[in-house]
């Protein structure tokens, strides 16, 4: 072999080291499935795996919007809906929006939990990201209208909890979702 080929060589030699090596680095997992929580502000219910949340001292179980304001005095919506594998919130659901920013810009006693949900399509680690995605833009929406972040909890189930069990568009329509519930601010 010539001088220039076995350089050649020696260095590819050491990059492929190079890569098995940090590749073989240790790194902490992400948490996928139904426990997989984007968190901002607080601490969230701990899941039982069981649909139920358990209570933690700090704040308290969540409520959905509709049995806060039982008469719609609000107009508030629990839950709005995105497009196909988009995370960025349509036209018809503003003014939901915009009446759950006025509802918690008055009710300081309460923490506003978002949770993101997605069809069955995709791999799971893809629906919980995108369901993050949801409840993060979601967030931001409603930031941007007078909510302060440090009272904004969000939570991505990715395609674990569906509302329709069909496999077809109108069920992946129905869960392709953002759900709104108000958390009591601890005791």
């Amino acid at each position: 072999m010539s001088k220039m080929t076995k350089s050649t060589l020696n260095g590819i030699i050491l990059l492929l080291a190079l890569s098995l090596a940090m590749g073989c680095a240790s790194t902490a997992k992400k948490p996928h499935g139904a426990h997989a929580v984007a968190e901002k502000g607080v601490s969230l219910p701990v899941d039982t795996g069981e649909g139920v949340p358990q209570e933690r001292p700090e704040i308290g179980v969540p409520i959905p919007l509709s049995e806060l304001d039982p008469n719609g005095e609000f107009g508030m919506c629990d839950r709005i809906h995105f497009d196909y594998d988009k995370s960025d919130i349509k036209a018809e659901w503003e003014k939901c929006l915009d009446n759950i920013a006025r509802f918690f810009t008055q009710r300081q006693d309460l923490f506003l939990l978002i949770e993101g949900h997605c069809d069955e399509r995709g791999t799971e680690e893809y629906n919980i990201a995108l369901g993050e995605r949801r409840a993060q833009s979601t967030a931001q929406y409603l930031i941007q209208r007078g909510i302060s972040a440090e009272r904004i909890i969000t939570k991505t189930w990715g395609e674990s909890k569906p509302l329709a069990t069909g496999h077809d568009e109108s069920s992946w329509k129905l869960n392709r979702r953002a759900e709104f519930f108000g958390v009591p601010q601890g005791r």
